[in-house]
């Protein structure tokens, strides 16, 4: 070793000491950066010096020359990542679940009293009424008519709810679709900077890398992606086998809507009114089977089902029940004669017209019609008119309105051998069951996702503690380098100059 080699040990031992010290620092600066991974200053010694001796130049031994820190070493459990993307993957889903089905049963609106169950009460009920009323007043007719009028409009409107819902989620698909090929860019950017910068075996882009699984734990929650890094650090991410980011590359997820028939579980056929997502990876389909978009697609089949097989079976049910009564009933002015015949289509008098629940409502034919008409209610099964007054003698039996209001207990096989009351409250517990099991899905994942975040933090977390005490350490190294460093200034200063 040199005269000066002492000083040249001293000054890495010094900068060793520093830059270890700035690595502590910066880990003290981002002890609240959620997304920040605790770094670890690797030190090494450096190449020792062979010192000669007389009998043998080349091997008397090996003088240390000091130390150097070989890596800043980013402290992460990728075994711990995985699982957290694959939780959050679940986490994703169920939590879009939850809110979104929360949202249906808004629409519902059965904790008030405008419920469907209590307006279907309150339909059922005005015949009732009417039965009770023995002069068939206008007045307790025009009450049936009110009643059928806000029952048929809260189905148009639950209807028309539902459809519209379906139409947003379909728009928050295809922003989280945007999302995705957001992150997938700006992942392979990263990548890009990453191999760059690592390129020099020396370097760590340790903070690029925690920006970068960031966005790929963002990506899990929407996507069930799965993530593999090569020998070159660089994220590879596919879905369900499909590449949506190789390397630098990032590769679009897309979308497109494809009508589709559908039949009810009466045997109702649906032409081209609902659509489906199908998405697809550089002209491969692609599979999506968990995260934010399937559960955004799992609630907008569930409004398929809503719509279909529940609140359309409902209102067709209705219609086809209350009709088939109210067409063998006469009204106040039905008077005996071929018009009056309705089993041979002569006037058809239907209480209600349309085919489901976006477009039912109650009969408004200007001549045959019920609205503004409640004299047309056909609540007699019999008409007569002895006196000719051109009125129905035989108004005060109103044993179809009596039919017509027993429909409400009535078992009927449409609905499952139930009555409507009960068909429909069946309906709305079902959702709610489905609601609760997104809430407890949706509990448990968050607490297997907590559960692995604090494992994550145990690894990667900065414990102010621990960077204290390291930060120490090094203080008292950094000044035992300057006090070795001082030392052999004055050696040499003494060999020098001779000074004591």
């Amino acid at each position: 070793m040199s005269t000066f080699g002492g000083i040249e040990l001293g000054k890495r031992a010094l900068q060793t000491q520093q830059k270890s010290l700035n690595i502590t620092g910066h880990n003290i600066a981002n002890a609240n950066n959620e997304k920040y991974s605790r770094q670890r200053a690797v030190q090494s010694a450096t190449d020792p010096y062979t010192l000669a001796s007389l009998y043998n130049p080349a091997g008397a031994g090996q003088v240390g020359t000091g130390v150097y820190i070989k890596s800043i070493m980013r402290m992460r459990d990728q075994f711990i990542d995985t699982r957290i993307r694959y939780e959050n993957q679940g986490y994703g889903e169920w939590s879009v679940r939850k809110e979104n089905l929360r949202q249906i049963e808004s629409i519902y609106n059965e904790l008030d009293n405008g419920g469907v169950k209590n307006n279907l009460d309150r339909f059922f009920q005005s015949f009732h009424d009417l039965v009770r009323d023995a002069e068939s007043s206008n007045s307790v007719r025009e009450s049936v008519i009110q009643n059928a009028i806000t029952l048929t409009t809260q189905l148009n409107h639950i209807d028309r709810s539902l459809m519209e819902f379906r139409d947003h989620l379909g728009s928050e698909i295809e922003y989280k679709v945007a999302e995705v090929n957001d992150l997938a860019k700006r992942i392979a950017a990263l990548n890009k900077q990453i191999k760059i910068i690592e390129s020099d075996p020396t370097k760590k882009a340790n903070d690029l890398a925690d920006e970068r699984d960031a966005l790929i734990d963002e990506l899990a929650k929407i996507v069930d992606i799965q993530v593999r890094f090569d020998s070159y650090n660089q994220a590879n991410i596919s879905l369900n086998g499909l590449g949506i980011v190789n390397g630098i590359t990032a590769n679009e997820l897309e979308y497109s809507l494809i009508a589709e028939d559908r039949t009810s579980i009466d045997g109702v056929l649906y032409e081209n009114v609902f659509d489906k997502y199908v998405f697809s990876v550089n002209g491969n389909q692609a599979r999506i089977d968990s995260g934010e978009i399937y559960g955004l697609i799992a609630v907008r089949e569930d409004i398929v089902d809503q719509k279909m097989n529940k609140l359309d079976l409902l209102a067709r049910t209705l219609i086809k029940e209350v009709n088939a009564v109210h067409r063998r009933g006469y009204g106040k002015k039905d008077l005996p004669g071929p018009g009056n015949d309705y089993e041979e289509g002569g006037v058809s008098r239907n209480f209600f017209l349309g085919t489901d629940a976006s477009n039912i409502k109650v009969n408004d034919d200007p001549v045959n019609g019920i609205i503004g008409r409640p004299e047309n209610i056909a609540a007699a099964p019999r008409t007569e008119d002895i006196n000719n007054d051109g009125e129905n003698d035989l108004i005060g039996d109103q044993s179809i309105a009596l039919e017509i209001a027993q429909l409400r207990d009535k078992s009927i096989a449409a609905l499952g051998s139930t009555s409507f009351n009960d068909f429909w409250q069946t309906q709305v517990s079902e959702l709610g069951i489905e609601i609760s099991r997104a809430e407890a899905m949706e509990s448990n994942q968050n607490i297997l996702l907590e559960s692995l975040k604090d494992k994550r933090q145990e690894v990667s977390g900065v414990n102010l503690d621990e960077e204290m005490t390291e930060m120490i350490k090094f203080q008292h190294g950094y000044s035992a380098a300057a006090r070795v460093i001082t030392v052999i200034d004055q050696m040499l200063d003494t060999l020098i100059n001779g000074t004591r």
